[in-house]
């Protein structure tokens, strides 16, 4: 896999989840969407100094970074009896909860493994919400951490030979480069010459 593949899939298996929500990416030049909606976000990446080799020569570096949620919600409707107040219930962590309990789940990580991937929450969802107050508006948010885990392939001489798109999108890499074989040698005819020692 690769960072972009590994995005794809935290977002399909969010957005799978949470159907009834908006679900993008942080840090991005978004307009926000009505509640509920859910933000995505990825920190530095983590790669092992010494890949694994394999028999045909590619290699594959363990790879993690940790995945930020964030889910902003209005919460539940607050009714007494058949009457609703107008206030709602803060449901921001438990929502939070249930989707992790999906992540979690033996078709969750079924799904994830599929794709190469693994997930571990890191404790605790945190409640957000008292960030989020303001005097024109008020939305219920949560926040949860998770450790996610993939191998990436550094394949062909230059190690770029598996790159989706060459050149990348900032110029990156070339076809000339990527297509380099890699030299190897065939074999190697070892001859030995006993030598006797002659006792006297």
């Amino acid at each position: 896999m690769n960072l972009e593949e590994v995005k794809k899939a935290v977002y399909n298996m969010t957005a799978m989840f949470f159907q009834g929500a908006t679900v993008i990416w942080a840090e991005q030049i978004n307009t926000l969407p009505p509640l509920p909606y859910v933000t995505l976000k990825l920190s530095g990446i983590h790669k092992t100094e010494f890949p694994v080799m394999q028999e045909d020569g590619s290699r594959y570096y363990s790879c993690q970074t940790t995945a930020e949620f964030n889910l902003y919600t209005r919460g539940r409707p607050v009714t007494v009896g058949n009457q609703v107040t107008g206030n709602y219930a803060n449901t921001a962590v438990s929502d939070m909860m249930n989707f992790f309990k999906f992540m979690e789940s033996e078709y969750g990580t079924d799904r994830l493994a599929e794709n190469g991937l693994d997930i571990l929450l890191l404790p605790p969802i945190r409640d957000l919400t008292s960030l989020q107050n303001d005097n024109s508006s008020y939305r219920y948010r949560s926040m949860a951490e998770a450790t996610i885990s993939w191998s990436e392939e550094a394949d062909g001489a230059y190690g770029i030979s598996s790159m989706p798109i060459i050149p990348d999108s900032s110029g990156g890499g070339t076809l000339e480069i990527a297509q380099t074989p890699i030299e190897s040698i065939e074999g190697i005819d070892i001859q030995y010459e006993k030598e006797e020692e002659e006792s006297g």
